[in-house]
């Protein structure tokens, strides 16, 4: 009997109106609570291509934050403020190299950085000249320097390659020797794909004690037929076992969240507490005046009293102050500007949960 109420509705509804679904959409977008959901979602090929994205992938992390949320707007239309969607995507990041320089630093630049021996003598300095002297640089650029280096007991002066990626990196090139111990008769690789595999077995000679998530950048030349050879920058990533070759084209993520019906990037962390937060919470606080009894009650129980005029009750002030100590503990290095949403046990008559949106302002934890 209910189907064929439904279907009268359906029915009368097709009669009276030139679009029915349209008034249920009116419905659902007028609504005063609309849904709150949280999701994780992987662009497919079709959704590349709607977003007229040919390749499949972003060109940098700009141009996804800038045309994800448009998309999401169009996949969760009925999704409202407070909803989160993690998205998964192509993300592009070429390895070429788009401008050289050569530099030979001065007694001046040691100067400058504090470098009181006129000389180098970690990775790490280096970088530090190169982000003194090249500050606009973007990826791509690549500058051949020339530094003293102090190692061994003794300064000598040499000249490296480093090139802008994710960071500046050392380039490690290959000498005829170590093209021809990689099996090549000529210096330079007739393939990509041989390129990378005998590149990464080398790296195991090179590097017999490399820790998971070392990395090398590599510049080796590639044989093109009827034209000048190509230099290639691969770097590679140690896992542990294998060196491999990072690919051009990654999987990255971003966080997305709906800010008032407008989807924005979003830094929030979802977090669910577990038993040893409540008995930290209850540690700190079960010495404060007001808290005394509370802070016991939750300690135990592991949950938060929300019954009204009970001794054990926990106001949502009360709360924050709780989830501002958590979050001292667990997210000690956070940023201003860092969000969390905790999701954390109560007992209101019944055992549920509630949420708590906190967020890092001028270094403390409060309330969004």
């Amino acid at each position: 009997m209910k189907k064929l109420v439904y279907l009268l509705v359906v029915v009368g509804a097709m009669l009276t109106s030139c679009d029915p679904m349209e008034d249920i959409y009116n419905d659902i977008d007028s609504a005063d609570k609309p849904l709150v959901g949280v999701d994780d979602y992987t662009l497919t090929d079709d959704d590349y291509a709607d977003l007229e994205l040919g390749y499949g992938s972003f060109d940098s992390e700009d141009q996804a934050k800038e045309l994800i949320p448009g998309f999401l707007s169009d996949a969760f239309p009925y999704w409202g403020n407070g909803s989160a969607v993690f998205v998964t995507y192509n993300l592009y990041q070429s390895n070429s190299i788009k401008s050289e320089t050569a530099y030979t630093v001065t007694d001046d630049d040691y100067a400058t950085l504090g470098f009181n021996y006129g000389n180098f003598d970690s990775a790490g300095d280096m970088t530090e000249l190169l982000m003194y002297k090249y500050p606009d640089a973007t990826r791509g650029a690549m500058v051949d320097l020339t530094y003293k280096y102090y190692s061994g007991g003794s300064t000598s002066e040499v000249t490296n390659n480093f090139i802008l990626l994710d960071s500046w990196e050392m380039v490690r090139e290959f000498t005829t020797e170590e093209y021809n111990a990689m099996e090549q008769s000529y210096p330079n690789f007739s393939s990509e794909d041989v390129a990378e595999f005998n590149i990464s077995v080398y790296l195991k000679t090179l590097y017999p004690y490399a820790k998971a998530d070392d990395r090398v950048v590599t510049m080796y030349e590639l044989y093109v037929s009827g034209a000048d050879n190509e230099m290639n920058i691969v770097p590679f990533v140690y896992n542990g076992s294998e060196w491999i070759a990072i690919p051009s084209v990654t999987e990255s993520s971003l966080q997305f969240g709906n800010d008032n019906g407008t989807w924005v990037p979003d830094n929030t962390i979802r977090y669910t507490l577990a038993a040893a937060d409540y008995e930290y919470m209850s540690a700190q606080l079960i010495n404060e005046p007001g808290f005394e009894s509370p802070a016991d009650s939750m300690g135990y129980y592991k949950n938060f009293d929300r019954r009204d005029g009970n001794t054990n009750f926990w106001s949502l002030d009360m709360i924050e102050t709780a989830m501002a100590i958590l979050l001292d503990n667990i997210a000690q290095s956070a940023a201003d500007g860092q969000k969390y949403i905790l999701t954390y046990d109560i007992y209101n008559g019944t055992n549920t949960t509630e949420n708590a949106a906190m967020i890092k302002t001028d270094g403390a934890w409060v309330r969004q």
